[in-house]
């Protein structure tokens, strides 16, 4: 169990990252913020329109649903590879005009566009400067994330025949890689700016589903959908209440430590 524990905890530091410098400004104040602007309901999906919007079982994080949530800025939207990330958001009181007061928050990634570093629903800019709107420097660095006892979400943004879209959600960490397995064949996807897809043709059968966190994680969900051809857009498939690190290459007693660990890294 200690061995376990270690190896985690060193897993998860190594894709926590340093604290940079960047900016904040105030995104939109309304219930609807995620979904209000875009059909699509955000570069992430998590709230997507078709899904269901903010009803959506995508969108029922801890973060989207306390309207903690930011967009970011090209650069550090890359292409997706954010969505779904935490962070943690530090003003120290040090704008130019003195606005404001210290405070800090942490915030998850749910869309692209900003202007600023971060571009943050209103609740939590406000939590984080005690300010209504502007653009404010802050501190950041990436955090796990809080999660749902729901468990790990895989939702289905779009089907057709040939090519499926996904959302994972209620993760800790964002998802790095993920393969789609239908009777026993493997279909490896692809990260397509904010939301994964599979291309599987005409096929039938059992689903499983199996995805790979940052911090290197596994989590596996099993007999989706109660079979491929019974997918709808919508759906969703939620994972056992396990999850498996990478085998670590240890020497000694340590090689035969067990590598299956519950949610919480």
């Amino acid at each position: 169990m200690a061995v376990r524990a270690v190896v985690a905890c060193l897993l998860s530091q190594q894709v926590l990252a340093e604290t940079h410098r960047g900016s904040m400004s105030m995104w939109a104040s309304t219930h609807d913020t995620l979904v209000g602007y875009k059909s699509e309901g955000s570069a992430c999906k998590f709230a997507d329109k078709k899904m269901g919007g903010l009803e959506s079982v995508t969108a029922q994080t801890p973060y989207i649903t306390a309207k903690n949530y930011c967009a970011v800025n090209r650069g550090l939207y890359g292409n997706g590879e954010v969505c779904g990330r935490c962070y943690k958001l530090t003003y120290k009181g040090d704008h130019e005009q003195g606005l404001g007061r210290p405070g800090s928050h942490v915030v998850q990634i749910v869309d692209s566009g900003s202007w600023a570093t971060f571009d943050c629903h209103m609740t939590v800019f406000n939590k984080i400067t005690d300010y209504d709107t502007g653009f404010f420097p802050v501190d950041y660095e990436e955090v796990p994330c809080e999660t749902s006892p729901a468990g790990p979400i895989a939702g289905v943004l779009d089907d057709d025949f040939y090519w499926t879209k996904f959302v994972f959600s209620n993760l800790r960490y964002p998802v790095t890689a993920a393969t789609l397995t239908i009777n026993g064949k493997v279909h490896e996807m692809k990260l397509v700016g904010g939301y994964w897809g599979a291309w599987t043709g005409p096929v039938k059968g059992e689903a499983d589903i199996e995805i790979t966190e940052e911090n290197g994680y596994q989590v596996s969900f099993h007999n989706c959908f109660g079979g491929w051809k019974n997918r709808r857009t919508g759906d969703a498939c939620r994972a056992a209440q396990s999850r498996s690190l990478p085998q670590p290459k240890l020497r000694g007693s340590l090689a035969n430590a067990t590598n299956t660990s519950e949610f919480l890294p």
